[in-house]
């Protein structure tokens, strides 16, 4: 039952919108210039001043601090359906005799896989889930069995093609 004594603006902020999941990273000014370079990573510094409501020279500043930081990385992405090239999450249960050297080994090799876009470990059933793609579906499951063939570190794995990408990095590619 809600309270009839809060207002909206006594209300407690939203702890699941982004602002407030990354407030202990970025202020205000941050989060703004982070949502207008991934609209368009190729603005100027002095457009984003202008979106933003700060000085170019504060923005400049502000952009470099976050990219020195690693916290803001620039850079360019495909999208994969837009080019009608296939996709798919590859989901990894390792054997679980494996060492630790060898897991390593293994996911180095995926990260410097020119095919594979996304590599993470994770908890639950499967160990690691990794993003690929390639023409089509048919040769991303080739391409899939050639990088597990001779490698005694999996256990098990699914391939879960993806059909269609809604948004991609708080970009909004197509409407359900």
């Amino acid at each position: 039952m809600e309270n009839p004594d809060l207002t909206s603006a006594d209300a407690p902020p939203d702890p699941n919108t982004p602002e407030a999941v990354l407030e202990n990273y970025l202020d205000e000014h941050d989060y703004e210039i982070f949502r207008a370079l991934n609209e368009n990573g190729r603005i100027s510094d002095t457009e984003l001043a202008e979106r933003v409501g700060l000085s170019r020279t504060a923005v400049r500043r502000r952009r470099e601090k976050l990219q020195e930081s690693d916290v803001l990385e620039i850079l360019a992405v495909i999208v994969l359906q837009e080019a009608d090239l296939a996709d798919a999450q590859i989901l990894v249960s390792f054997d679980q005799h494996v060492s630790s050297e060898v897991r390593t080994e293994f996911i180095t090799m995926l990260i410097e896989e020119g095919l594979v876009y996304n590599a993470s470990s994770c908890l639950g059933e499967y160990d690691l889930v990794f993003s690929a793609w390639h023409t089509d579906l048919n040769a991303l499951k080739e391409y899939v069995w050639d990088l597990f063939d001779g490698e005694d570190i999996v256990d098990d794995y699914t391939i879960v093609p993806l059909l269609k990408t809604w948004k991609a990095w708080d970009k909004e590619l197509d409407r359900p």
